[in-house]
């Protein structure tokens, strides 16, 4: 009887062992993380660069998340609109033209005549400044364009049984996948699917929390990103 109870509570159990980590129960015997790790830091710096050659203050709370390219160049946008007053546009490339680095343009607002009103936004060094600020606030996750070539079909196996599942369950909305021919055909062109495009936290230990439970990036494709990254 104990026997035959056994087998049948087995698969529950199974169950309940992949739900307990993917929940991130397995990381309870650590503490939670409250610095940066390495890829943050390598990211703050590149999001920081122009804002402090150009001289412009930066909270050092102003940042709360690892932003994928597709999130950072919608909150850039609305940051550089709100703080010229709706006059200044930012537009960023396409996504395949930001593998090396952010790349955008300035354009002026539907009212024009506002520029003239706002009299610092005429000025190069006062547009550069501000974009500068909003860039900073808004730091990257580039790994995803740093895969190695050869492991390029391997992410889809890991964000379609682990990540997506793992976001899923830690509350947060997930796009949804494409399939596998499209997802490596994106990978090839600079454009990949990126499962955290609909994150968005409320603070950096929450942050912190999600990103330590749910990866972006399997842990051996992680360490090839990682040796690409030292090396270059």
């Amino acid at each position: 009887m104990t026997r035959v109870r056994m087998r049948r509570l087995a698969p529950f159990a199974a169950a309940a062992t992949l739900l307990a980590l993917a929940s991130g129960c397995s990381a309870a015997r650590h503490p939670p993380r409250t610095t940066p790790n390495r890829v943050e830091r390598v990211a703050l710096a590149e999001a920081r660069g122009a804002a402090m050659r150009d001289g412009v203050p930066i909270a050092a709370d102003v940042w709360t998340q690892l932003w994928t390219p597709t999130q950072a160049a919608t909150q850039i946008k609305n940051c550089v609109y709100e703080g010229s007053g709706g006059v200044l546009e930012f537009q960023a490339a396409p996504l395949p033209d930001q593998a090396e680095g952010m790349s955008y343009g300035i354009g002026a607002g539907a009212d024009i005549s506002a520029l003239s009103a706002l009299g610092e936004f005429t000025d190069r060094r006062a547009v550069g400044r501000l974009v500068d600020s909003c860039v900073a606030a808004y730091p990257i996750d580039r790994r995803l364009w740093l895969v190695p070539e050869r492991d390029r079909g391997a992410p889809y196996s890991y964000d379609l049984t682990v990540l997506r599942r793992c976001l899923v369950v830690h509350g947060q909305r997930v796009p949804k996948m494409p399939s596998r021919t499209r997802f490596e055909n994106l990978m090839r062109a600079s454009a990949p699917w990126n499962g955290y495009d609909l994150v968005t936290l409320k603070n950096r230990a929450a942050w912190y929390t999600l990103s330590d439970a749910c990866p972006a990036l399997p842990p051996d494709i992680a360490a090839d990103v990682r040796a690409a990254s030292a090396s270059g």
